[in-house]
């Protein structure tokens, strides 16, 4: 239950925190998509079924939080999730520099999609600011990696976001 919890908290600040601190820290308007670098997390820790799921469940928490386009997420981050889960088993997930470029190249995957899956449900997205937005956020998301991954890396492999599996048979 404490890992629920803890995972429920860390996505709350994933939706708050855009709005607030980066909201002063924005580079030309472009923040993190911290929802989605957590979803990379929970799938680069997980097996391929389940960090679709949480990337899916995660996905449509956002879509509400947002109020618009109910959906759009959920799909961007199950394939995100599913992406994580088809190179997590040729990375090395303790090395901070191949996981900034993992982050920085499903990021740039993830923000594609949901740029052609919005100009083609009907959104206006010039192509140019298209580009100068994934590349910036696909930058904060890889620049947010060595600040924040080391953490919920112990914590998934020693810490209270340990799976359940592997507490049962450290007992």
């Amino acid at each position: 239950m404490k890992r629920f919890i803890v995972m429920l908290l860390i996505l709350i600040a994933c939706l708050i925190l855009p709005g607030t601190i980066f909201h002063y820290w924005s580079w030309a308007g472009i923040k993190p998509d911290l929802a989605m670098l957590w979803v990379i997390y929970i799938a680069l820790h997980h097996r391929p079924a389940q960090g679709i799921i949480h990337g899916f469940v995660i996905g449509l928490i956002v879509d509400f939080y947002l109020g618009r386009y109910i959906g759009l997420y959920a799909i961007i981050l199950a394939v995100v999730a599913l992406l994580i889960s088809l190179l997590q088993q040729r990375w090395y997930r303790e090395n901070i520099p191949l996981t900034m470029l993992l982050v920085f190249i499903v990021t740039v995957l993830g923000q594609t999609l949901m740029a052609l899956i919005a100009t083609t449900a009907g959104l206006n997205w010039y192509l140019g600011d298209a580009v100068k937005v994934i590349l910036g956020i696909s930058f904060y998301n890889c620049l947010m990696v060595p600040l924040t991954y080391p953490l919920v890396h112990k914590s998934f492999t020693e810490g209270i976001l340990q799976p359940k599996k592997k507490i049962e048979q450290q007992l």
